[in-house]
């Protein structure tokens, strides 16, 4: 859904700074929003019975639940436990933002799209790297999902509650 943001881009020229806000506070700004974002992919996520803590998770090939990786792991360790794994078959690794990725649930993989989508642009503000065109377009993406998600969650807790009709009212 979001591919481009881990895809290597040409740099587009730097603009110059037109407004008045120093680039400190609008990457500030843009990091409110993105966390804005992700807390919505992140309850839907936390209703469908996924973790809530960034990190690499693992769990057994034939279901269950996902379990972090311990946070003290060297990115060694890591991979020596994925290669470990590779021999047996009897575990699944993933990041975070990908653990809904192969989900039955739809909504369940329009939020894991959208924690990789954040991520990605969290990562390129962090390195400081120029805005390109693309940026611009896939944060627009960005917003659309989000406002689709948010509709979509808005609906699918509504086909949860049940109806009940009530006799009317004597007076």
């Amino acid at each position: 859904m979001f591919g481009r943001f881990g895809r290597r881009r040409t740099e587009a020229p730097a603009a110059e700074q037109t407004g008045d806000e120093p680039p400190e506070a609008a990457t500030a700004d843009l990091l409110s929003l993105v966390l804005a974002v992700e807390t919505s992919a992140r309850h839907v996520y936390s209703r469908h019975g996924l973790p809530q803590r960034r990190g690499h998770y693992r769990r057994p090939a034939e279901g269950g639940a996902w379990e972090l990786l311990g946070e003290g792991l060297t990115p060694a360790e890591k991979w020596a436990l994925i290669a470990d794994a590779s021999d047996s078959g009897g575990w699944r690794y993933a990041a975070y933002d990908a653990l809904g990725a192969h989900s039955e649930i739809p909504i369940v993989r329009q939020a894991s799209a959208i924690l990789a989508a954040c991520q990605g642009l969290r990562q390129r503000l962090a390195d400081r790297a120029v805005i390109s065109p693309q940026d611009l377009a896939d944060s627009l993406r960005l917003g659309e999902a989000w406002r689709r998600l948010t509709e979509d969650v808005s609906h699918e807790a509504l086909a949860t509650t049940p109806l009940h009709f009530l006799p009317p009212d004597k007076d």
